[in-house]
């Protein structure tokens, strides 16, 4: 294959070496969030920003096909911040690559086709991501339409029909394969950072209660301790042991023991003040400290 083929499947090439990293990138910044929960503001900012980056750099990294035609792979950070971004990601995504094609290529009539159609993907893909579809399925209906869009307008702009077909079944194959390429990396690296998020949590908290545990309380407590010698601070240390507990579990079963130690753990939680920290130490042991405040009360 020879000529504009051979040229568009080597920048198509170099496109998704570059969607690749930049999703390693966005995953490696994001790990501590779960994107398709999360609901702070500037989670939802920041990966709409870096989504929309995205688009730009494989548009800078584009293949003209001819004076005002270009095709690129600027159109799966759209979907991929709508399937697991929402709203105000894809959107903040969608219009940054909208005004990156107007502003970076010039007002005319490709650029303005351009700017609708990531205008009418964005639109799309959001309208998808609201389904109650699983989430492999948006991914593949929202890239169907993204193709189905982007087609119309390559087949209006193209005004040379000779290589056609070509490039539309080039562009249709690499344009699902390298989708699909992006949707399991994609999740691979969600599922990797929600083990990474769960490990880390596990490693300070107590697995029934979410308190602090063991390791958790003594490397707060030397920091308490420290903290308190410098400034001179008086910090109180409690222990809450609970009396007869094996009882419990010997008379209503381990399950309603477990319930009990959950229901007290919320009790110490709530009657603590926000700079307390309790934690458990295993078994019926509640250790935890407060620092003493003359004009306010303990935490019990």
């Amino acid at each position: 294959m020879q000529g504009v083929e051979a040229s568009l499947l080597k920048d198509l090439f170099i496109n998704m070496t570059i969607l690749i990293t930049f999703i390693s990138l966005i995953t490696q910044l994001l790990k501590n969030y779960n994107l398709e929960e999360s609901t702070a503001l500037l989670t939802k900012l920041f990966f709409g920003f870096l989504s929309g980056a995205l688009g730009i750099v494989l548009m800078l990294f584009t293949m003209p096909v001819d004076e005002i035609t270009i095709i690129d792979f600027r159109n799966i950070p759209i979907i991929m911040s709508a399937v697991f971004g929402g709203a105000l990601t894809v959107y903040i995504t969608g219009i940054m690559i909208a005004l990156f094609r107007l502003m970076f290529f010039g007002f005319n009539t490709g650029a303005l086709l351009g700017v609708v159609t990531a205008l009418i993907n964005t639109v799309g893909c959001w309208l998808i991501a609201r389904t109650l579809l699983k989430t492999w399925q948006k991914w593949a209906y929202s890239t169907f339409f993204v193709l189905f869009a982007s087609s119309f307008t390559l087949t209006y702009l193209l005004k040379d029909k000779s290589d056609f077909l070509k490039i539309m079944l080039i562009y249709w194959l690499s344009y699902a394969l390298v989708s699909a390429i992006a949707y399991w990396y994609l999740s691979y690296n969600n599922t990797a950072n929600k083990i990474y998020r769960r490990l880390q949590k596990e490693s300070t908290k107590d697995f029934l209660t979410d308190l602090n545990n063991v390791r958790q309380f003594d490397l707060l407590l030397n920091n308490a301790v420290h903290n308190a010698l410098e400034k001179e601070e008086h910090l109180s240390l409690l222990m809450l042991d609970l009396d007869f507990f094996k009882k419990v579990n010997d008379t209503y079963g381990h399950k309603e023991g477990d319930y009990v130690l959950r229901e007290l753990s919320k009790i110490l939680r709530t009657s603590c003040r926000e700079f307390d920290e309790v934690s458990r130490n295993g078994g019926e042991e509640f250790p935890f400290y407060c620092l003493i405040v003359p004009t306010l009360r303990l935490c019990v």
